[in-house]
């Protein structure tokens, strides 16, 4: 039976206003580089939550009206899929919880968390609004504009920034070394790190080839059916070459495989599709490999005429060939259509091939950066077992990476999702996570199956890079059961989404009447929350930043303070005031932050140089190795901690204090000494994975000359007192 719908004027407005915040989010996330950096998103977190708030009440008004819906409601599941939807919604925000107790039992960086907690406050809000617009034709409508918009907008730019002179910074990743890219030059786009923005490319393009192999797999033997299925085929298939031409182009191997593995996958499941899919994908593929092949030769520099001509003139090709095929396969049969699936696997076979024989060294080769990944991964696991339940807070390995690293290698992101969450949350965390996807992989596979691989890509590729450190993974991770949901009820074979007739009362809210108004208060709360941190970050970051545009020291330091007074979490902003602030001031500014961030190795340095300035040589070392503690392979810090000796120890000395220009200057032999030590040891291990190019103590045998005549002089003079 076929309901008809029938929204009164204030729950249409109410889906209209969420699904435009949901797209709202999603043009965000494309402008402000994929959401990666916390500081951008300020400003757009401030209004989101503001938002949040006053959509509240009405959203969860409007859910608890179709609450009950088997049988008479908007959509009817079994308890099963029930389920899966509530911990799918329930899972970020259980998240948000625990990065929210993580800040009360005290992080290893409170900035670090905060930072989380909002990104999870967000992502929470961003889920419940997507799932709420699946459920009506129009909000189901923006969702999907939304998709293709944002696939388009990120693969068509960054292809018009090597074809057609787009100025889009950083769009394209350079490098010298082969081990990185077999041409010098990688596709990054928006997102300005190729890997990521190769793993992007493989969930736009598994959605559209299987889409597309979707739709000719159930298209009828009538002939008007087929011509309709045809054309809308040829339409559904227009961003297969964009997708599949960035993909390559972003010669991430980690997203090249995470497709392969996930397309395969679900076509063991259902193996109906791998003719159509053959078919659908065999024009673009081979058009984005031969596309592939000519920037390749130019390292991803073309003149804008001719490289407009080959995008526009490839692209066409594909597109017609895509459509030939697709066609030729509905109105062939026998013979006929087993020639097409042929020239269709040779097509797909010649471009796998053009572009394996481009990549073959980085592919069979020794991998430096597959090494380095493993030993980020051994350091991770040994720091993570610290705290293996509830983890340190968000930002642990970027606040602890220095201290925990076994070797000199420069590595701010751990390169896998859950190690880095498991690193923040612990082992509970962790589980939070994996049901999320378990639910959400639920969710898609009983809705829509076709989304499965997309969802699987995300998941697989996660687990070898940092993807999730983007807000654009976490926003298309649950863009995907949202899409699914709509598909599942506004597609052509399910007609009109089911509703209330006009007629019909509407169900009892479970609990009685106060039950809604205490959820609203609750969330409308925590919406305010939220609100005012992210507004008290914002301000903070602008006044940082306009404290570091000017050039006098004292209007620098009222907006420091001022800074400071907004977000005292911020470790960068005490560590630069500290340096403008005299004596015990600075000190004190220090010693403050550091009860915010404990192990923050910048503070801790900065106290150690404000030691070595002082009478002290006790305290100075004290200081010195608290911070070579957390920056092990920092020679740069160990020469100036050895050069601070030396000057402590000259100033003592005209002083007349010899003892204690004796005692500095051995402090600040044995700190060259452990620092010969550890460069010997370092430089026995080869160059690999010595990023820092930790080990060259030859810059320190002059220093350690100038210690030691100090030093000879201080005990000369100390024995003719004695004497």
């Amino acid at each position: 039976m076929r309901w008809n719908k029938r929204l009164n004027s204030p729950e249409l407005n109410i889906v209209y206003v969420c699904a435009g915040a949901v797209f709202t989010a999603g043009v965000a996330a494309c402008l402000l580089r994929g959401l990666f950096f916390t500081g951008e998103m300020y400003p757009f977190l401030t209004v989101w939550f503001a938002l949040c708030g006053l959509l509240v009440a009405p959203v969860l008004a409007v859910f608890e009206l179709h609450k009950r819906t088997d049988g008479r409601g908007q959509e009817s599941g079994g308890p099963v899929m029930k389920k899966a939807a509530l911990t799918l919604l329930g899972c970020p925000l259980a998240i948000l919880v625990l990065y929210a107790w993580a800040g009360l039992r005290g992080p290893i960086s409170a900035q670090g968390t905060l930072d989380e907690l909002l990104r999870w406050g967000f992502y929470a809000s961003f889920a419940v609004l997507a799932y709420f617009c699946a459920g009506y034709r129009q909000g189901a409508r923006l969702l999907g504009a939304m998709w293709h918009a944002m696939g388009m907008a990120i693969s068509l730019s960054a292809l018009f920034a090597v074809c057609a002179g787009f100025k889009l910074p950083y769009a394209v990743a350079y490098t010298s070394a082969p081990e990185v890219s077999a041409t010098g030059a990688r596709l990054a786009g928006l997102l300005e790190y190729p890997n990521t923005f190769g793993a992007v490319m493989a969930v736009f393009l598994l959605e559209r080839l299987f889409a597309a192999a979707s739709l000719m797999e159930s298209a009828k033997p009538r002939p008007s059916a087929i011509k309709q299925s045809v054309a809308t085929g040829v339409y559904g298939m227009l961003p297969l070459f964009p997708y599949a031409a960035a993909l390559l182009l972003s010669e991430s191997r980690g997203a090249w495989l995470s497709a392969a593995f996930a397309g395969a996958a679900v076509l063991l499941w259902k193996r109906q599709l791998c003719a159509p899919l053959l078919l659908a994908g065999a024009a673009p593929m081979a058009a984005a490999a031969l596309f592939y092949r000519q920037l390749a030769r130019a390292g991803l520099a073309v003149e804008p005429a001719p490289g407009l001509l080959l995008l526009a003139g490839l692209w066409g090709a594909a597109l017609l060939g895509g459509a030939w095929l697709c066609c030729r396969r509905q109105v062939a049969a026998g013979g006929g259509c087993a020639a097409r699936v042929a020239l269709a696997a040779v097509m797909w076979t010649a471009a796998g091939s053009a572009v394996l024989l481009q990549v073959r060294e980085r592919i069979t080769g020794p991998s430096s950066t597959v090494a380095a990944r493993g030993l980020l991964y051994r350091d991770a696991w040994k720091l993570a077992a610290e705290a293996p339940w509830l983890g340190r807070g968000g930002g642990t390995w970027r606040s602890s990476y220095l201290a925990a690293q076994s070797r000199p290698y420069v590595g701010s992101q751990v390169h896998n999702g859950y190690l880095d969450l498991l690193l923040n949350l612990g082992g509970v965390g962790l589980a939070i996570l994996l049901l999320l996807l378990i639910a959400a992989g639920w969710l898609v596979a009983a809705a829509a199956p076709r989304l499965l691989p997309s969802l699987l890509a995300l998941a697989l590729h996660s687990a070898v890079d940092f993807d999730w450190s983007y807000g654009l993974m976490w926003l298309l991770l649950f863009l995907l059961p949202a899409l699914a949901r709509a598909e599942k009820l506004h597609s052509v074979d399910a007609g009109e989404p089911p509703q209330l007739p006009a007629s019909a009362e509407p169900p009892p809210v479970p609990g009685g009447p106060g039950r809604p108004a205490a959820a609203a208060a609750l969330l409308f709360s925590v919406a305010l929350a939220l609100f005012i941190l992210s507004f008290q970050a914002m301000r903070g970051e602008t006044l940082y930043k306009q404290a570091a545009g000017t050039s006098q020291n004292r209007e620098r330091i009222v907006l420091l303070r001022q800074s400071l007074q907004w977000n005292p979490r911020d470790p960068m902003t005490a560590a630069a005031l500290s340096r403008m602030l005299p004596g015990n001031q600075g000190r004190d500014l220090i010693l403050k932050s550091l009860k915010y961030s404990p192990e923050n190795a910048a503070l801790k340095w900065e106290l150690a140089k404000r030691a070595l300035e002082g009478e002290h040589p006790g305290t100075a070392m004290y200081w010195v190795r608290r911070g070579q503690q957390l920056d092990v392979f920092n020679a740069a810090k160990r020469i100036e901690a050895a050069e601070g000796m030396l000057d402590m120890s000259v100033r003592r000395l005209r002083e007349g204090d010899w003892t204690s220009a004796r005692q500095s200057a051995e402090a600040g032999l044995e700190l060259l000494r452990q620092y010969r030590l550890l460069g010997e040891r370092e430089s026995g291990k080869g160059i690999q994975h010595n990023d820092r190019r930790f080990g060259n103590v030859q810059e320190a045998e002059g220093l350690g000359l100038r210690l030691k005549g100090v030093r000879s002089e201080a005990w000369h003079l100390e024995m003719a007192i004695r004497l």
